[in-house]
C-alpha cells in the first residue's frame, strides 16, 4: 500500500448550477477555474436528463446509458483529482424519478441540470493524480 498523508481542508465552495448547463461539464470547469486540484463534491437537485455509465468489470470497459425523463438526483458524491494535468471529476448519481424508481451510475458528460445545488471541499496537500491501471483498465489514483 502506497504511503497515506493527511490532507488539510482548503477552501469551501457552495453554489448552483444554471438550469440547462452539462453537470460534468460545469463541475469540471469550476474545479478548472478555481484551481481546484484535490477535492470532495457532493450534490443535490434535479436533472432534465442522464447520462450514466457503469463499468462491466469482465469487458473492461464502460457501459453508457440514457436516462431520458426527468429525474431528482438524490445524491451526487465524487472527488477532484488530477488526470492529463488537468482536474479531473469523478463523480457518482443516484436518481429517482417521480414514482421512487431509482437509478444510479457514474456521472459522464450529457447529463442536463434542471437545478443543482453543489458543495465543494477543496483538499490540500499532494493532489491525487489518475492514471490507467493496468489490470483494471480503469483510470484510478495510483
Amino acid at each position: 500500500m502506497a504511503e497515506q498523508k493527511p490532507y488539510l481542508t482548503g477552501r469551501t465552495y457552495i453554489f448552483r448550477i444554471q438550469k440547462g448547463k452539462d453537470l460534468m461539464e460545469a463541475l469540471t470547469d469550476f474545479c478548472h477555474d478555481n484551481q481546484i486540484k484535490c477535492g470532495i463534491i457532493n450534490g443535490t437537485g434535479a436533472l432534465e436528463n442522464a447520462t450514466l455509465s457503469s463499468y462491466d468489470q469482465a469487458k473492461k470497459k464502460y457501459d453508457k446509458r440514457v436516462v431520458a425523463k426527468p429525474m431528482e438526483m438524490v445524491s451526487l458524491m465524487g472527488n477532484v483529482s488530477i488526470m492529463d494535468n488537468r482536474a479531473n471529476v469523478r463523480a457518482d448519481v443516484v436518481l429517482a424519478d417521480d414514482e421512487g424508481n431509482m437509478d444510479g451510475g457514474q456521472l459522464t458528460a450529457g447529463t442536463k441540470v434542471f437545478v443543482a445545488e453543489v458543495y465543494i471541499q477543496e483538499l490540500v496537500g499532494e493532489p491525487k493524480v489518475r492514471k490507467q491501471d493496468k489490470v483494471t483498465k480503469l483510470n484510478i489514483w495510483i
